[in-house]
């Protein structure tokens, strides 16, 4: 089967994407380390997130995503370029929504 060939769907064939008795612990504590390394405001790459968090960069920018969500505080995440443009190295940073806190 070539790739262009693959859908989705082929890619679980043995089990569940997310099934919350083995999943929802681990990505919520997951969720909760990134949200507290990223409360103090500071500008820092996913790359920086990962290795202080030991989570995976994908997981680190899914949290990000998730931080913005009504459902986990509605906050406000920034993104800029660090240095070369060309290189497209981007950095992130979350200023917390003071009214709502929720993970």
């Amino acid at each position: 089967m070539k790739h262009t060939d693959m859908v989705q769907g082929n890619l679980f064939l043995n089990a569940e994407p997310f099934e919350y008795k083995y999943d929802y612990t681990r990505l919520k504590t997951q969720r909760s380390k990134i949200f507290a390394y990223m409360s103090g405001e500071q500008w820092r790459t996913l790359s920086e997130i990962s290795t202080a968090v030991n989570a995976p960069e994908a997981s680190a920018s899914a949290a990000l995503r998730d931080f913005r969500k009504l459902k986990y505080g509605s906050h406000t995440v920034d993104r800029r370029i660090r240095g070369d443009r060309v290189k497209g190295l981007w950095e992130y940073r979350l200023l917390i929504n003071k009214d709502n806190t929720s993970l």
